[in-house]
């Protein structure tokens, strides 16, 4: 005789086997996922790596789920100090450039003295040079028989650079009979 089963509200049960199985397919996708966001991970940190090796050197232990983290932190540690370095070689250039602005019409003068001097071998005797964050004022003298001093020349090197620029004869005194002395004024605003 058959066995059969009549009886209709039986519970049924799995078999360990069976739910063991069913299980591990539940599971592979989920440590499929795992599996590739672990890998995608260690693609980035080394394209990261590959693009930043610098960064890497810093860090010391190397986490994944913390590496993006503490990359963008040192990306910004360094974006920061390179702006910091960029801020100061603006400021040394600006003060480069106003020491230069400031003793540029002393170098001008005194090369046009020499000139003057070289070539119709007169005097000069400079008495006041004063120089201020916004402007400077000279005062210097020529002693000669007839006026050598190039003014224009002067007027025209140095009005390109200084604001409010001038230069002007004040005074022609006579020393000795056709020997003379010019007083001259140089200022301007830097």
């Amino acid at each position: 005789m058959e066995k059969l089963n009549l009886y209709t509200d039986k519970v049924q049960v799995i078999s360990l086997k069976k739910f063991i199985i069913y299980l591990l397919i539940a599971l592979v996708p989920f440590i499929s996922m795992m599996f590739y966001s672990y890998i995608w991970n260690q693609w980035e940190v080394s394209k990261i790596a590959v693009e930043y090796p610098k960064i890497l050197n810093v860090i010391e232990f190397f986490d994944l789920k913390n590496t993006p983290k503490l990359i963008k932190s040192e990306m910004n540690n360094f974006n920061s100090k390179i702006f910091e370095i960029s801020n100061e070689i603006n400021k040394y250039r600006n003060y480069f450039n106003d020491v230069l602005r400031s003793k540029y019409f002393l170098q001008i003068l005194f090369n046009e003295l020499d000139e003057t001097f070289k070539k119709y071998r007169t005097n000069f005797f400079v008495e006041n040079i004063e120089i201020t964050s916004k402007s400077f004022f000279v005062k210097f003298y020529e002693f000669s028989r007839n006026q050598y001093m190039d003014l224009e020349n002067l007027r025209k090197k140095l009005s390109a650079v200084y604001k409010d620029f001038k230069i002007e004869l004040v005074s022609t005194k006579n020393l000795y009979k056709d020997f003379k002395v010019y007083e001259y004024v140089l200022e301007g605003s830097l």
